[in-house]
């Protein structure tokens, strides 16, 4: 189907259709329903479109927990676990991934990433810093609509955002701006959703759009995915970057490491780290972090107590 040539007839049953899948994604999907659902989108969706946007984000942060990427409590020396993971180890849907596809995410703000990776108590944490290289921009496909859940509060990003989505949508007639605004407000919807940790399969729509853009958006141009942070209430973004474009446009500046000793499970809110030690000497050739291994932040009595405590190794 032509924008152009869209009908009010046509629009009643693309919302319904709309309609359908929200009452899906709200009933949660289950793997009875998961590669049919693949393949409804694929046949049953008549356009995809999305705003596009340029610009260079010149500093990324990550939070890696140790022993989710390399099986221990232990320091990380090599700079490839504190990237993406290799595609055949994606066995579940992100909220920009589908099983099978490496994507590096990331965050603008360190808290933003404490908050979205939620470590625990004794978790040797690695938060990086990685810089983009000079002049390096990216194309992207921002996701916009929602507003915050607080109460009073604006994302002054996601409002500009709106704006000049608004003013892109004014040139289409009337019946083609209500057809474009359901489909994006339903792509945001998909973006912005809460998903239990445990219920990956409710990440199936915004992966699923997330691959339309990577892969067949634009002519597949599209190099990174700019969200909002479910877990900060949408009050800040996330980034989603393919990973060829990340080896190609940033480098990692700094490393940092530290262990959990409290989180917001204990009813109080927020993270208390104790740092261990930093890093920003790299042998890239090599792909090692070049850690100093006789300093450290701890007097070495407690250095000996986090080890007993939590199993926490450095060499």
């Amino acid at each position: 189907m032509k924008l152009n040539d869209v009908e009010e007839k046509d629009i009643k049953n693309f919302k319904v259709l709309l309609d359908y899948f929200k009452q899906l994604s709200e009933d949660g999907i289950t793997s009875l329903i998961e590669k049919p659902l693949l393949k409804m989108l694929d046949l049953s969706l008549p356009f995809f479109t999305n705003l596009v946007s340029k610009a260079e984000f010149r500093e990324l942060k990550r939070i890696t927990i140790n022993k989710n990427v390399i099986g221990h409590n232990r320091r990380i020396h090599d700079i490839k676990f504190l990237k993406y993971p290799p595609s055949e180890k994606v066995k579940k849907y992100g909220r920009c991934n589908l099983p099978g596809q490496s994507v590096l995410y990331a965050s603008f703000l360190a808290f933003t990433a404490l908050n979205e990776m939620k470590p625990r108590v004794g978790d040797l944490i690695t938060e990086t810093t990685w810089r983009a290289k000079r002049d390096q921009s990216l194309t992207y496909c921002p996701i916009f609509k929602n507003q915050p859940l607080k109460e009073k509060f604006i994302n002054p990003r996601t409002l500009e955002l709106n704006q000049l989505y608004q003013n892109k949508l004014n040139i289409y007639p009337k019946n083609v701006q209500q057809q474009i605004d359901a489909f994006v407000q339903f792509v945001t919807d998909t973006f912005t959703k809460r998903v239990h940790p445990n219920s990956h399969l409710d990440y199936i729509f915004s992966a699923y759009f997330s691959n339309k853009i990577f892969h067949d958006f634009e002519d597949g141009k599209i190099e990174a995915i700019y969200y909002p942070s479910v877990q900060e209430k949408l009050s800040f973004e996330n980034v989603a970057i393919k990973p060829e474009v990340f080896d190609k446009k940033f480098e990692l500046a700094e490393v940092y490491d530290s262990v959990v000793v409290t989180d917001p499970s204990n009813g109080r809110g927020g993270y208390t780290m104790e740092g261990l030690g930093e890093c920003k000497s790299f042998d890239f050739a090599s792909g090692k972090v070049l850690w100093d291994p006789d300093k450290f932040f701890q007097p070495e009595e407690r250095l000996k107590e986090l080890k007993h405590y939590f199993g926490i190794k450095f060499e």
